[in-house]
C-alpha cells in the first residue's frame, strides 16, 4: 500500500463521518418540523403510523437533495479545520504534501456525492410528480377523516372550497360551507347542518355526503338568486392535482414554452417545471463546488481566529440558496432566462471558489486581518 493510498484514504475518511453527521443532522431538522405538522393529523385525524411513513417517504427526497450541497461544505470545514488545528496540516506541509495535493481525495469525494445527487434527481424527478397524489389519494381512501381541516378554508379540491367547523377521525362533519365554482357562469354556494365523507370507486374523488342544507345558484350581474332545500344531497370532489403536464426531456419543454407564448397561454407554471428540471444538473455541480470550498474554508476558521471560516460558510450557504430562490423567480416570470438563472449561482459560486482556493494555497487567511495593518498605519507607537 503505498502512502500516497495511505493518505488518501485518511482524507477520505476524515471528510466521510462530518458529511454523513451534516446529513443527518440537516435531515432531521426537516423530519422534526414536518412530524410536529403531521402529528395534529396522527392524533387527532385517526392516520395511522404506515400513512405518515409513506407522506414522509415522498416528501424526503427532493429535501435531501438539496441538503447535499450544505453537507459536503460542512464535511470540507470540519475535517480540514481539526487538521489545521492539530498541526496535521503543518506537517503534512514540512513533507513536501501541498494543499492542491489534499485537495485530490476531496474532489474525488466531492465528486461521488455530486453523481449521486444527480442519479437521485434523474431517479426521482419523474416519481416524485405522481407519487405525492397518489400516495395523498390513497391516504383520504384510508383515512377520510384527514382530508378536511376544520375551522379553516380547504382548497384541496380545486375549483371547490370546503369550510367545515368541527371533523372527527371518522369522517362526521358538523356546519359545512361550499363554494362550488367548477362552472364560472353559475357559482354554487352549499350549506348543510352535517355531512359525512365517503371513499368513491372514482380515482382522484372525494364523496361528500350532506344533511340538512341548501343551495344557492348564483348567475349574472342582477339576474335572481336560486335556493334549493335538501334533506340529503351527495357531492362528488375531485382531489385537486399539482403535477401538471409531463415531458420527457428539456427539449420537450422548450418548444412548449415557444408554443404557449406564440398562441399568448401563460407560461410561468412551464417555465417552473424548466427550472425544477435544471435543479438536477446544478444541484450536483454545487455539490462538487461546495465540497472543493469546505476545505480551503477550514483552514482559514483556524488562521483568521473565532472560527472564521465557520461564519463564511454559513454565510455562503444561506447566500446561494437566495440567489437560487431570487434568480427562479426571476425566471418564471420571464424576466430572466431559466437556462441562466438555473447556472447563475453556481457560476458565482465557483468564482468564489477558486478565489478562496487560491489564498489557501498561498497561505492566506480569508480576511485580512485589520488590526495589524491599522498599527502599522499608525506608526510606532511614542514612548
Amino acid at each position: 500500500m503505498t502512502t500516497r493510498f495511505i493518505l488518501d484514504r485518511y482524507v477520505i475518511r476524515e471528510v466521510t463521518v462530518p458529511f454523513l453527521l451534516g446529513m443527518f443532522a440537516l435531515n432531521s431538522l426537516f423530519l422534526i418540523n414536518q412530524l410536529v405538522r403531521l402529528s395534529e393529523l396522527f392524533v387527532g385525524r385517526g392516520l395511522t403510523l404506515e400513512a405518515l411513513g409513506r407522506l414522509v417517504g415522498v416528501l424526503l427526497p427532493p429535501f435531501l437533495l438539496a441538503t447535499l450541497p450544505a453537507a459536503c461544505l460542512l464535511a470540507g470545514i470540519v475535517a480540514f479545520a481539526r487538521m489545521s488545528a492539530d498541526s496535521e496540516f503543518i506537517a503534512l506541509r514540512s513533507c513536501g504534501v501541498s494543499f492542491l495535493r489534499l485537495m485530490r481525495p476531496v474532489a474525488f469525494f466531492s465528486g461521488l456525492v455530486a453523481a449521486g445527487a444527480l442519479a437521485l434527481g434523474v431517479a426521482t424527478q419523474p416519481w416524485g410528480q405522481g407519487k405525492l397524489k397518489e400516495v395523498a389519494l390513497k391516504t383520504l381512501e384510508e383515512h377520510a377523516g384527514a382530508a378536511l381541516t376544520p375551522g379553516s378554508f380547504n382548497d384541496l379540491f380545486g375549483d371547490v372550497v370546503v369550510y367545515v367547523e368541527n371533523a372527527d377521525r371518522g369522517g362526521d362533519l358538523d356546519n359545512i360551507f361550499i363554494s362550488d365554482e367548477r362552472d364560472p357562469e353559475q357559482p354554487l354556494l352549499v350549506t348543510a347542518r352535517g355531512g359525512h365523507l365517503v371513499r368513491t370507486p372514482e380515482e382522484g374523488f372525494l364523496g361528500l355526503r350532506l344533511q340538512g342544507g341548501e343551495i344557492y345558484r348564483v348567475g349574472p350581474v342582477g339576474a335572481p338568486i336560486f335556493r334549493v332545500r335538501f334533506d340529503e344531497y351527495d357531492l362528488k370532489l375531485r382531489v385537486r392535482s399539482e403535477s401538471g403536464p409531463t415531458f420527457a426531456n428539456i427539449g420537450e419543454i422548450r418548444r412548449e414554452v415557444v408554443r404557449r407564448r406564440a398562441s399568448g397561454e401563460p407560461v410561468e407554471r412551464i417555465l417552473r417545471l424548466w427550472l425544477d428540471r435544471s435543479k438536477n444538473e446544478t444541484l450536483a455541480v454545487a455539490c462538487l463546488i461546495f465540497g472543493i470550498l469546505g476545505p480551503a474554508l477550514g483552514l482559514t476558521a483556524v488562521r483568521s481566529g473565532r472560527m472564521g471560516g465557520f461564519a463564511v460558510g454559513v454565510v455562503l450557504v444561506v447566500a446561494y440558496y437566495a440567489a437560487t430562490t431570487m434568480t427562479g423567480a426571476l425566471a418564471v416570470t420571464g424576466r430572466m432566462p431559466v437556462v441562466a438563472a438555473a447556472w447563475a449561482p453556481s457560476g458565482l459560486f465557483a468564482l468564489i471558489t477558486l478565489w478562496v482556493l487560491w489564498r489557501a494555497q498561498h497561505d492566506r487567511t480569508l480576511i485580512p486581518r485589520l488590526r495589524p495593518r491599522l498599527r502599522a498605519a499608525a506608526g510606532p507607537e511614542k514612548g
